[in-house]
C-alpha cells in the first residue's frame, strides 16, 4: 500500500558547463538539495537524484 498518492519532492536534471546536476525540489518549487558534482549523462545524473531522493526524503513507513 502507497503512503503518498503524489510524490513529495521532485527530480530535475540541468545542464551545466561540466554536464548534467540534479535538483531536488520540494511540491512548493523551493529547492531542497542538489549535486554537489555533475554527471557526464543526464540518465546518471536522474538516477542518483532519485537514490538521493529516495534515501533522504521518501517515508519509509509500511516499505
Amino acid at each position: 500500500m502507497s503512503m503518498h498518492s503524489f510524490p513529495t519532492h521532485l527530480v530535475e536534471i540541468v545542464s551545466c558547463e561540466e554536464g548534467y546536476r540534479w535538483i531536488i525540489r520540494a511540491r512548493s518549487g523551493v529547492v531542497v538539495e542538489s549535486s554537489p558534482y555533475a554527471f557526464m549523462s543526464s540518465n546518471g545524473a536522474r538516477i542518483s537524484g532519485e537514490c538521493w531522493k529516495r534515501e533522504h526524503f521518501t517515508d519509509s513507513q509500511g516499505d
